[in-house]
């Protein structure tokens, strides 16, 4: 099921991998690795609630990403279904684990099914949202939501920075935005930040990553170290840091609300300094846009242990969550 959770403001935020659901024709053939599906977003949807005051719109898949990643291209054929980094419908865990029992992986007819049900309607839902937004506002942006665990051998051996950005190297989005919210969170004591290093930008970034067209995508990585009690099995939720993340969170976001709304004023980061001129461009019609070491940063250490959607926009500001059925 998709959830779209409706703002007026230019700013959407998409969690394709915090949904949890395993459909029970593919979840008793998961082995006990799979079953605990460590490679989730999780709890990342508590970070992600907001005050009205940011009124974002918030796009959400509640199933699995070992069911469907829903931050790669529905095109991407079977043959890498065992490269984790690569993977629509992965066999294996980001680390190399074994997901399914042994010959129960999906064959390529069930990947073509699994498109169909969870990855269209998502990317289907989410350009409803750009193009609504994009009849309300010169600028559009939309941010990737993502988190992981800190350290995942083979994959983040040098630890994770709390909160890593990728732009696509500055290809998805103007770069004072990006120097905007980067230059944010910074600011705050205790987070790391890397920049197109970790991560550069998935799917959903490259697809909607159009600044020629008004429209601004950026991949935003979370460390779980920043938010959980534990990143491990059953990824206990930390209520002090979900509440300190979310509130910083929701004032850097602000920033970049008010940066897609500026008409020629400069804007400032956290720290004072000027993100840059506002270069106010025609925006083209939506329809041609194509959807084809950090340094110790506080927290404790862990151990490694469609859709068709009902239209109710009345221009008022009003908010409203919809459930997009698969």
């Amino acid at each position: 099921m998709i959830l779209v959770d409706k703002g007026q403001s230019p700013l959407i935020l998409c969690l394709p991998h915090s949904g949890t659901e395993i459909p029970a024709v593919v979840g008793r053939r998961l082995n006990a690795t799979g079953r605990l599906q460590t490679d989730v977003s999780w709890r990342l949807e508590d970070v992600m609630r907001f005050s009205a005051d940011l009124d974002a719109t918030v796009v959400r898949s509640t199933v699995s990403r070992y069911v469907i990643d829903l931050d790669r291209d529905p095109e991407t054929p079977l043959s890498v279904s065992e490269d984790p980094a690569s993977a629509l419908c992965p066999v294996t865990t980001l680390d190399g684990k074994r997901l399914y029992l042994e010959g129960e992986e999906p064959g390529e007819t069930e990947v073509e099914q699994r498109v169909l049900l969870f990855s269209t309607p998502y990317l289907t839902a989410l350009r409803q949202q750009v193009d609504r937004l994009l009849k309300r506002h010169n600028k559009v942006i939309v941010l990737d939501c993502q988190s992981m665990r800190s350290t995942i051998k083979g994959v983040t051996d040098k630890g994770l920075p709390v909160i890593s950005v990728g732009s696509m190297d500055g290809a998805s989005c103007d770069p004072d935005l990006r120097n905007l919210l980067v230059g944010s969170f910074k600011s705050q004591k205790g987070y790391t930040v890397g920049v197109d290093e970790m991560v550069k930008g998935g799917f959903l970034t490259q697809s909607f990553g159009r600044p020629d067209l008004g429209l601004h995508a950026m991949t935003l990585l979370f460390a779980q170290r920043a938010y959980l009690r534990h990143e491990s099995p059953p990824f206990e939720p930390d209520k002090t840091r979900i509440q300190r993340l979310s509130t910083f969170l929701e004032d850097c976001f602000s920033r970049a609300v008010d940066w897609a709304e500026m008409k020629g004023e400069a804007l400032r980061s956290a720290d004072g300094s000027p993100v840059g001129e506002d270069l106010e461009t025609e925006t083209s019609p939506a329809d041609e846009m194509t959807v084809a070491e950090p340094e110790s940063d506080g927290f404790d250490e862990v151990s490694d242990g469609a859709s068709e959607e009902a239209e109710s926009d009345d221009g008022q500001g009003s908010k409203s969550t919809l459930q997009v059925a698969e």
